[in-house]
């Protein structure tokens, strides 16, 4: 199964981001048979040769929304609109963009702050996606709201609505921004009467560190805290601290480890 993540050369957080692509794709290729995928702008660099060496496919690609974020930034006097968003928008143009590689059913996206525990596949193929299935957020029962950060993707599915969706986000991007962006597009526009069209993975296919330990997890997801904002919390991001309880410390301790591992 083919899975992507995606990064712009140009982010303000790119070293910090690059050394969580690698702990990701490091852990992937130990205990899992996805095969990366790297949705890129940029520059060549140590991080794409790094990524070259482990046999990662690195796609270049150029988000259709970069250059309206750019506006918005500049409407809002926020000039890293662009760079950080880029990235992660390019999750919405997945559908489009696997097509044009050739055929895959199913693919598996992540944000770049993941680390695998064991292997997944044989649970991704099995599991219910009309459209796409994830898990949920901050609340483990809580599927309406839910995230976005990993997600098993119908590519076939999601590319038949892909160019009502691609209109519907350049229509409220602006709106977008009050709720969480290209995680917002999905909760709102996959819907009907009846509620949310996704699909439900388990809890332990994007498990949060501040739920506590949970040998169970698949997927580890460092939603909030990053680890490089881990001693800085306190005086630099204070919203943050919430989400530093439970199983974070022992994680962000065995992420730096599998870090060193893979440099």
């Amino acid at each position: 199964m083919k899975w992507f993540f995606a990064l712009t050369g140009d982010s303000t957080a790119f070293r910090e981001y690059a050394e969580m692509i690698r702990v990701a794709v490091h852990t992937a290729q130990k205990f899992t048979s996805l095969a990366p995928h790297f949705l890129y702008e940029g520059e060549e660099n140590e991080l794409t040769r790094w990524l070259r060496a482990r046999q990662v496919r690195i796609i270049r690609h150029r988000s259709a929304f970069r250059e309206r974020l750019g506006e918005l930034g500049r409407e809002k006097g926020n000039p890293h609109f662009e760079a950080a968003l880029s990235g992660a928008f390019s999750r919405v143009e997945l559908p489009e963009i696997v097509t044009r590689l050739g055929d895959s059913e199913r693919v598996l996206y992540t944000d770049c702050d993941v680390m695998f525990t064991g292997e997944v596949v044989p649970e991704l193929e099995a599991n219910r996606c009309e459209y796409f299935a994830v898990a949920p957020e901050t609340l483990r029962e809580d599927y309406v709201n839910m995230n976005t950060g990993v997600m098993l993707m119908n590519i076939r599915r999601l590319h038949e609505t892909w160019p009502q969706f691609r209109d519907y986000i350049a229509q409220h991007l602006a709106e977008l921004e009050k709720e969480s962006w290209d995680e917002a597009a999905y909760r709102w526009f996959y819907r009907d009467e009846n509620g949310p069209l996704w699909d439900k993975l388990r809890p332990e296919l994007n498990w949060k560190p501040y739920w506590g330990e949970n040998p169970e997890a698949k997927i580890i997801h460092l939603h909030g805290p990053k680890p490089y904002q881990r001693d800085h919390i306190d005086s630099t991001w204070p919203e943050l601290k919430p989400y530093t309880g439970g199983a974070f410390e022992a994680v962000v301790k065995r992420w730096s480890e599998l870090l060193c591992e893979c440099r």
